[in-house]
């Protein structure tokens, strides 16, 4: 309530002469619109990498002998890890002057470090995304294999007993079930990379920046007449958020009723 207040110029701890919503009409300039289609697009494609390898990998770990799906319980690692020190990783390997840079200097594929990629702090957030996808990987592999554990297997075995190939199996028995599970995380894991903070602080580039950033910035680097817009940015990702996940089960339950009907 807070934050609706003050994005709207209510309950300022200074002088407010603005309008209600000259806040909101300030993020409507294109670099504010730049810097929402960003945030956008890192969430969004590091959800959809970190969902299609996550599946892949459960799929393969639940095939495997119970030992061996014990022993991959290895993957649940980088799941502890806070936001930063996956930032710091990620820095380490794929910096100018990180691990990969030097790898390759050293085989004599560039000429210089400086001549590696620039993948951190650039406007294309691709830096983020690699952050965002190997801290995410693991949390949509543990969500996806919690799904398949309740699969029955004979549904499977019946599948192939009456011809169907593994695409077709999968397809048709395994995909059905996991299906909830892999909407469901992608929906938790494009919403954190949307809103989140820690990564696009330590990786993102300031041409544009990430909305959190703007965020931040705006309410602690600028002047106090800055607050309101740094509020309404909050309250811009809120209601984003909950247009998203709307917008996104609706279409989803939809396409299931129409699947069911067919």
């Amino acid at each position: 309530m807070l934050a609706i207040l003050q994005s709207l110029g209510i309950g300022l701890p200074f002088p407010y002469e603005g309008g209600l919503l000259d806040s909101y009409e300030a993020l409507l300039t294109p670099y504010m619109l730049r810097s929402f289609l960003l945030s956008i697009k890192v969430g969004a494609i590091a959800a959809l990498f970190s969902v299609v390898i996550g599946t892949v990998l459960a799929v393969g770990l639940w095939r495997m002998p119970s030992f061996l799906q014990q022993a991959g319980v290895i993957y649940k690692i980088p799941l502890i890890l806070p936001h930063l020190a996956v930032g710091f990783i990620v820095f380490f390997f794929w910096a100018k002057s990180g691990l990969v840079s030097s790898a390759m200097f050293h085989a004599g594929i560039t000429t210089t470090p400086q001549d590696f990629p620039s993948i951190l702090f650039g406007g294309d957030g691709w830096g983020m995304i690699i952050a965002y996808v190997y801290k995410q990987i693991p949390f949509a592999l543990l969500m996806i294999y919690a799904s398949l554990k309740r699969l029955d297997m004979r549904l499977l075995e019946t599948a192939y007993m009456l011809g169907a190939g593994k695409f077709r199996a999968f397809k048709t028995v395994t995909y059905p079930h996991i299906s909830g599970s892999i909407h469901s995380t992608f929906c938790i894991l494009f919403l954190v990379g949307f809103g989140a903070f820690e990564i696009p602080f330590l990786l993102g580039g300031s041409q544009p920046a990430m909305l959190s950033i703007e965020a931040y910035n705006l309410y602690f680097r600028k002047e106090l007449y800055h607050r309101p817009q740094a509020m309404a940015i909050l309250i811009t990702i809120f209601i984003f958020s909950i247009a998203f996940l709307t917008v996104y089960l609706r279409s989803i339950t939809g396409t299931r009723q129409e699947r069911a009907n067919g």
